[in-house]
Parts: C-alpha cells; sequence; structure tokens
C-alpha cells in the first residue's frame, strides 16, 4: 500500500471516530461505526409513583377437610377411614361440586403411648388421615357442604381460602389506573413547577397484591350436619407503579 493511501486511510478513521463522538446537540444525527448514543447530564426529570386499587368479591372457595381415625389395630383404622371418607365425597358432590375439583391426600402413620414418666409402653396406635382438598365454585354452597361433610365423617377442617378464579382482568383494571394516576400526579407536580411533562423515560412496577381471606381451621365432632354460616366479604386488587417522566 502506498503511503498516499496509508494517509488517507487515517484521516477516514479519524472522521468516523469524530462522528461517534458528537456533543449532545447532535445526537438526532444518524451514527455509524459502533457509536453509542449518550444522554445529556442537563436533561431533567420528574419521578412520581401511581397506585390503582380494584375492589373485588372472591368467586372461588378452597376447603381443606379431613377424616381422621384412631384404633389400636391398622385395619380396623384403615377399614373406618376409608368409610366414612366415601361417605364424605360423596356428600361432597352430591352438593353439586365436580369430581375435578376434589383432590385427595392420604396418609398413616403410628403414635406411641408414654406414661407419665416418658417411658413408652408399648402401646400403640394408628392414625389413618384422609384430607380432600374441595375446591368452591359457588359460594353460596359453602355452608352446605360443610355441614353434609360433617354428617358424613369429616372431623376435622383445615381452614377456608377465598379466591379470584381469573385475577387477570381485575389487576389489568389496577395497572390501568395505577399509570393514570402516575400521570395526574406528574401534572400536580409540574403544574406547581411552572414546568410541562415531557415523554416518559422509565416504568417500573412492583407488582399486584391480591389478598384472600383464610378462614381459621377447627375440629368438628360427629353428628349435627347443619349448614355453617360462611361470609366470602371483598378486597382489593393493588398495583403499584413508578414512572420517570422528562421535564420539557
Amino acid at each position: 500500500m502506498s503511503r498516499k493511501m496509508m494517509i488517507l486511510g487515517m484521516f477516514a478513521a479519524a472522521a468516523l471516530l469524530a462522528g461517534c463522538t458528537a456533543a449532545p446537540a447532535d445526537l438526532a444525527a444518524p451514527c455509524s461505526v459502533n457509536c453509542y448514543a449518550q444522554t445529556p447530564v442537563n436533561l431533567r426529570t420528574l419521578s412520581v409513583s401511581g397506585e390503582g386499587r380494584v375492589s373485588v368479591t372472591p368467586d372461588i372457595a378452597v376447603m381443606s377437610l379431613s377424616v381422621i381415625s384412631r384404633d389400636a389395630f391398622i385395619n380396623a383404622a384403615w377399614d373406618d377411614n376409608n368409610t366414612k371418607t366415601e361417605a364424605a365425597i360423596a356428600a361432597i358432590r352430591g352438593q353439586g361440586v365436580a369430581e375435578a375439583d376434589v383432590l385427595s391426600d392420604f396418609s398413616l402413620y403410628q403414635q406411641e403411648r408414654y406414661d407419665q414418666f416418658g417411658q413408652p409402653t408399648g402401646e400403640i396406635t394408628y392414625v389413618v388421615t384422609h384430607t380432600l382438598t374441595v375446591k368452591v365454585r359457588d359460594l353460596a354452597k359453602i355452608g352446605d357442604i360443610l355441614g353434609a361433610a360433617q354428617a358424613a365423617g369429616v372431623n376435622s377442617v383445615g381452614g377456608i381460602s377465598f379466591s379470584l378464579e381469573d385475577p387477570a382482568p381485575a389487576v389489568s383494571q389496577a395497572r390501568a389506573l395505577a399509570v393514570a394516576d402516575a400521570r395526574a400526579r406528574a401534572e400536580e407536580v409540574a403544574k406547581g413547577l411552572g414546568v410541562k411533562v415531557g415523554k416518559v423515560l422509565t416504568v417500573n412496577e412492583y407488582g399486584v397484591t391480591v389478598p384472600y381471606a383464610m378462614d381459621k381451621g377447627y375440629a368438628i365432632g360427629g353428628g349435627g350436619g347443619s349448614s355453617v354460616p360462611i361470609q366470602a366479604g371483598s378486597w382489593d386488587v393493588t398495583m403499584t407503579v413508578s414512572v420517570v417522566f422528562e421535564i420539557e
């Protein structure tokens, strides 16, 4: 390569590098050869947060119902539990609960009896527990389901939780309200400062809160079977966002 060509190449490279280190006023100009955008150091911003809140009523409930059987003979505890659980499932299904909404969990263990001095007596009690997790879609039937399950042999209720089958619509509405709230707050602050809100620079979403109500678990004895009064109530789905606006 001739000396003249080498000199021309050096000038071309220098010109390209000069284009990539343009002053902030030239940022709108096209850039090439691995040129990175630069942010003006005098950029003025306004950061605000916004909250969206939507009141909802739960449309599903999940109950944990158990049949617990105890006996000194494993076969007796097993058979008693099977009989009562089958009756409980039939009673629950009889209240309109679909088969797919009833889930079983089964356990068997033995308990040793100890005397007053903490020494084993040699007596063994076998404990069989069959827990049914029941999803209820008709909340008006919760009390009737509990009563029917108790009459059929369920003797322990682990709890009742309420939720939304599909929280997406409420979450979407809360998000839209949060964004609108952030914009309104920014406009209010800007008005007080005598400036104007410009374009959005960044948006951070802190997530959504979808609370649920949990009824305390309790043990229930045999007999009875009357409907249990249960209130689902209502609560709020909330969304919080943080938005950074440019000040014009």
